[in-house]
């Protein structure tokens, strides 16, 4: 299994989710982030938590992205992390 990322509100109820490509196009877009990126933070093996400010900075650093990396699915992970921040909830992200 690869990358999960669950739309989460205040109170940590999972609402939605988005799952990585087979490709893994999210998980090689965070890596390919820099060090000190919130992309980057994101880790392959597993948990990651953002808030509604850190998932500010995540959609900056997305809607960034050279096209050939901004695929469906990390358009997906956009949505959802707009999605978390209308809620003023979190991304959860699970990997393997």
């Amino acid at each position: 299994m690869g990358m999960a990322v669950f739309i989460e509100n205040q109170l940590h109820e999972r609402i939605g989710e988005v799952l990585d490509d087979r490709d893994e196009s999210f998980m090689r877009a965070c890596e390919s982030g820099p060090r000190r990126s919130v992309r980057h933070a994101v880790g392959r093996h597993g948990d990651t938590m953002f808030n509604t400010f850190q998932l500010m900075l995540l959609l900056e650093e997305l809607r960034e992205l050279p096209p050939g990396l901004r695929t469906e699915t990390v358009r997906a992970v956009e949505e959802a992390a707009e999605s978390a921040i209308r809620k003023q909830g979190y991304l959860f992200f699970s990997g393997d």
